[in-house]
C-alpha cells in the first residue's frame, strides 16, 4: 500500500471519529438545555400552584392564556382572579368601549361597529375584534363572544352599564341582554337625555337588574306614569320626572337607601317630606329633591303643614355632612312620627336635601 493511500485512510478515519464525537456532543447539549429556553409546563403543576400562578398574572396575560384551550379557560375561571370593575360604555361621543380597572392598571377595549372597518385603534387601546378572534366560541357577534368570555373567566367586584344619548339600537333587542341582564350599576342618559317609549322604560326598570340606577330619560307619551316599585338601593332620575308617579313612592320602595329626583314642583317636594314623616320605617338614608329649573316656589310651599325642629348639626358641621364648601339656605330637622327618627333638611333656592340620622351616623358626627 502506498504512502498516499495510508494517509487518505487515516484522514478518513479521523473525520469519522470527529463526526461521531460531534453527534455525541449535540445529544449531550440537548440533555443540558439552557434553563432560560426551557418551557414552563403550567398545566403539569399541582392544582393549588396553578391557581396561585394565574391569580398573579396580569389581566391581559390571564386573558390570553384562557384562549389557548377549553382547559385553560376553565383554569382561569376556577382561579377566581378578582378584578376591581368592568364598565360597558355605549352611545358616548367616542366609540363603544369596555373599561376594565385592575389593581395594576386600567385597560380599555374598543368595540368598533360594522361601519368602522377602517377605524384605527389608538396605541393605548385594545381592538375588541382581535381579542374576540382568539376565542374559539360560536357567536356571529364578536362583542357577545368577547363579553361572555370576560364575564366567565374573571370575577369582577363591580359591573357597570353606562349608556348615553348616541345609543341608537332598539333597547329591547340590544345584544348585551343575551349575555348579561344584571349589573351593580346602570346609568342611562345621565349626561345626555334619551327619548324612549313607555314600553322601553318598563323593560329597563323591570328586566334589567342593578343595585343602583341613574336615569336621564324623556318618555314619548305625555300622560304616562310609572307606578310600580323600583328595585334599587340607589335611584336617581335627572332631566325631569314627569313619567314617575311620586305619590306613595317611599312606601313602595322601603329598601331604597338613596332617592335623588330632579325637576319637581314645590308641592311634590312637600308631599315627599310628608311621606317620610307620616310613613312606616324604611331604609332611606338620603333624599335629594331638586326643584324644577324655572321654579320659584318659596320655602312656605315646601314646608306647608310640616313641623320643623332645631337642626342636629351646625352650619360648620353641615359642610362636611353635605360635602359643601359653604352652606347656603336653611337648616332644620323633621321627625318621623312612628319611631321619632330625626332627619336634617337643607333647603335652599335650588333643592331640598334630607339626611336621615341613625345611631352610627350620629356617633361618627360626635353628637
Amino acid at each position: 500500500m502506498s504512502e498516499i493511500m495510508v494517509y487518505a485512510l487515516k484522514k478518513s478515519a479521523k473525520k469519522t471519529d470527529n463526526n461521531q464525537q460531534q453527534k455525541k456532543t449535540n445529544v449531550e447539549l440537548k440533555k443540558i438545555e439552557s434553563p432560560k429556553n426551557r418551557k414552563f409546563g403550567l398545566l403539569k403543576c399541582p392544582y393549588a400552584l396553578r391557581e396561585e400562578i394565574i391569580r398573579n398574572m396580569e389581566f391581559m396575560d390571564a386573558f390570553n392564556f384562557s384562549t389557548l384551550s377549553k382547559r385553560s379557560k376553565r383554569l382561569v375561571h376556577d382561579a377566581k382572579l378578582r378584578i376591581n370593575s368592568i364598565s360597558f360604555r355605549f352611545g358616548f361621543l367616542e366609540k363603544d368601549k369596555i373599561g376594565v380597572v385592575t389593581k395594576n392598571g386600567d385597560f380599555v377595549i374598543q368595540l368598533p361597529g360594522p361601519n368602522d372597518i377602517g377605524t384605527k385603534i389608538l396605541p393605548n387601546l385594545f381592538d375588541g375584534r382581535k381579542l374576540a378572534n382568539l376565542i374559539n366560541e360560536p357567536s356571529d357577534d364578536y362583542r357577545k363572544r368577547l363579553i361572555a368570555h370576560l364575564l366567565f373567566i374573571f370575577h369582577f367586584k363591580r359591573t357597570k352599564l353606562l349608556v348615553e344619548g348616541g345609543f341608537a339600537e332598539p333597547l329591547t333587542e340590544f345584544f348585551l341582554w343575551d349575555v348579561r341582564k344584571t349589573f351593580d350599576f346602570v346609568s342611562f342618559g345621565r349626561f345626555s337625555s334619551i327619548l324612549i317609549s313607555s314600553e322601553d322604560l318598563k323593560f329597563l326598570l323591570e328586566t334589567i337588574k342593578s343595585n343602583g340606577c341613574y336615569l336621564g330619560i324623556k318618555i314619548d307619551e305625555a300622560n304616562f306614569k310609572y307606578r310600580k316599585a323600583l328595585e334599587y338601593e340607589t335611584f336617581s332620575a335627572f332631566n325631569g320626572v314627569k313619567w314617575l308617579d311620586t305619590d306613595g313612592i317611599l312606601q313602595r320602595n322601603p329598601k331604597m337607601k338613596t332617592l335623588h329626583l330632579e325637576g319637581l314642583e314645590g308641592e311634590q317636594i312637600n308631599d315627599l317630606l310628608k311621606q317620610w314623616i307620616n310613613g312606616q320605617v324604611t331604609d332611606l338614608e338620603y333624599l335629594r329633591l331638586l326643584k324644577r329649573y324655572d321654579s320659584r316656589d318659596p320655602a312656605d310651599v315646601i314646608l306647608d303643614g310640616i313641623v320643623t325642629l332645631d337642626p342636629t348639626i351646625t352650619h360648620e358641621q353641615a359642610k362636611g355632612v353635605y360635602s359643601r364648601q359653604e352652606i347656603k339656605g336653611q337648616l332644620m330637622n323633621i321627625q318621623r312620627k312612628i319611631d321619632g327618627q330625626l332627619a336634617t333638611v337643607l333647603l335652599d333656592e335650588k333643592e331640598c336635601y334630607v339626611i336621615m340620622w341613625n345611631e352610627k351616623r350620629l356617633a361618627e358626627l360626635g353628637n
